[in-house]
């Protein structure tokens, strides 16, 4: 009997710690601070045989006991929320250090943090449009006409982008078809003589699609060891970037043939 209260107890903290690493990697989280997440947990209640293999698609956690139990989560898709791994640090620190931490009210805690509000999209959609036509500005587009054009065309790209993705779920495909955008609108506008020039456009609607973030995780996941995790986040960092310039690069191309100045 109290065997399978020992087996039973570690099934569900088990599940709670899969759970964890589940969020933590949907929202942005490396994948060394995932490990180490989960590690803590399952330590705290005296299981100190688990292993954790967290890949950017895929988080498996096991006990190398013979008896041992294994668990598997596969990722399909990927964001970047702070606050919720904010969240989900402060649940992992109060279930580390209270073991006597109720397992249902935890798995409540952890739906709640699933499913917490973000911002709105109109909010959303304003600061990137905002940070896209400052940026522009900071690149010499400083023309009120050109913030303005910058902010609108930003914010639509914006709406593609998540339009294509609730869609096809390809971030590549999204930023391609984006790029797209952003390039067209942009020459558009210098063909019909409303912008001089539509360099500082361009560079300030790409902005938003450009990998920053990512790009920083695979970094720190190749510099803590994590060589898998690492290079497949550098791998789709470099494919978001050659899609980007593909579309830009497609689009200046044709604007150029037809008779445009670059």
């Amino acid at each position: 009997m109290d065997r399978d209260y020992i087996q039973d107890r570690k099934k569900d903290v088990l599940k709670i710690a899969l759970f964890v690493g589940e969020l933590m990697l949907k929202n942005g989280a490396e994948t060394s601070r995932i490990e180490d997440s989960l590690l803590r947990i399952c330590r705290s209640r005296g299981f100190d045989h688990v292993n954790v293999f967290t890949t950017p698609t895929v988080i498996i956690i096991s006990d190398e006991k013979f008896d041992g139990l294994s668990f598997m989560k596969t990722i399909t898709s990927r964001g970047i929320n702070l606050d919720r791994i904010s969240a989900l640090n402060d649940f992992s620190r109060d279930y580390v250090n209270n073991k006597y931490y109720d397992n249902q009210k935890a798995v409540d805690r952890l739906y709640s943090i699933q499913n917490s509000a973000t911002y709105p999209k109109p909010v959303y959609y304003i600061a990137t449009g905002l940070g896209s036509a400052f940026f522009a500005c900071l690149l010499g587009g400083n023309q009120l006409v050109n913030f303005a054009l910058t902010l609108i065309i930003s914010i639509l790209a914006t709406i593609v982008y998540d339009n294509i993705i609730k869609v096809s779920s390809i971030a590549v495909f999204a930023c391609l078809t984006s790029s797209l955008f952003i390039g067209t609108l942009g020459v558009l506008l210098a063909h019909f003589k409303i912008l001089a020039d539509p360099m500082m456009l361009i560079v300030g609607g790409i902005m938003p699609l450009l990998p920053g973030v990512a790009f920083i995780k695979a970094l720190r996941d190749l510099i803590s060891g994590d060589i898998i995790s690492g290079v497949a986040r550098a791998f789709e960092v470099i494919m978001i970037v050659v899609s980007i310039a593909a579309g830009v690069g497609f689009v200046l191309n044709v604007w150029y043939q037809f008779g445009g100045l670059l």
